[in-house]
């Protein structure tokens, strides 16, 4: 009697543990399917962009990013970086696609995306500095044109005076001759403000110059970027492939 007891007690023990092996199985299988459909999720948010659908593909790596943080954060946060580089992109914003690279950095420091991370930090640090250093130049040029436009009317004015003097007091030479002399520290004023304008000129056509190479940069490394994507989803249909092959093995 106790034999057979304990018989059935190994038997039930057996059955337990056979019931919690196929829930973690089952669970495992879930989880899989789920991490699968958050990379179909990806994979359709980067075509979106491709397509020019931005804000869409915002979303769809947003809720990636949110339902699988661990396994997909890194990419997601990089897709979203990349959206807010395109020129093409009616809302890009360099200081927001600064803000998600920067991110994936510190939250993901063995990530595979770090080094093109980095790379793009970098390019976009030196990006917005020359664009803010381009915009105080043009804020400082605007200024001088707008003091040189002042004096070259304050100089007609002065013309205009001279003239209307030099006919109504012929006599006075002497006033005239002061006058003929203010007017030519006038011009010469006026000589060294455009000598500075055009230096300001040089100096923003270097400045833009220097910009236009940085884009350039960023449009090569664009390029990487999609040589990457495409040997990445060449190696995700593999991965899927073999899934999917053990799916049918598996009893």
């Amino acid at each position: 009697m106790d034999q057979e007891s304990s018989c059935k007690g190994k038997l039930f023990l057996l059955c337990i543990a056979c019931c919690v092996s196929i829930s973690l199985w089952l669970f495992g299988c879930a989880h899989s399917l789920n991490q699968w459909q958050g990379e179909q999720d990806l994979k359709e948010a980067k075509d979106l962009m491709g397509m020019g659908d931005y804000s869409a593909s915002e979303k769809k790596a947003l809720g990636v990013n949110t339902a699988f943080p661990q396994a997909l954060g890194d990419e997601a946060l990089f897709q979203m970086g990349l959206l807010y580089t395109l020129p093409k992109n009616p809302n890009a914003d360099y200081e927001k696609s600064r803000a998600f690279f920067e991110k994936l950095v510190t939250l993901y420091p063995d990530s595979s995306r770090k080094e093109e991370s980095v790379a793009w930090l970098f390019a976009l640090n030196r990006i917005v500095d020359n664009e803010k250093e381009t915009f105080e130049l043009q804020k400082k040029l605007r200024l001088l044109e707008q003091t040189s436009e002042a004096r070259e009317k304050k100089l007609k004015q002065l013309q205009g005076l001279l003239e209307t003097r030099q006919k109504g007091f012929a006599r006075h030479r002497n006033t005239v001759s002061q006058m003929q002399e203010e007017l030519e520290a006038r011009e010469k004023e006026i000589a060294e403000h455009r000598d500075t304008v055009s230096q300001m000129q040089e100096e923003l056509e270097a400045r833009e110059k220097e910009i236009a190479k940085y884009q350039d940069a960023v449009s090569r490394l664009q390029d990487r970027v999609t040589e990457y994507e495409s040997q990445l989803a060449k190696f995700k249909n593999i991965d899927l492939t073999i899934e999917q092959k053990k799916r049918v093995t598996t009893p």
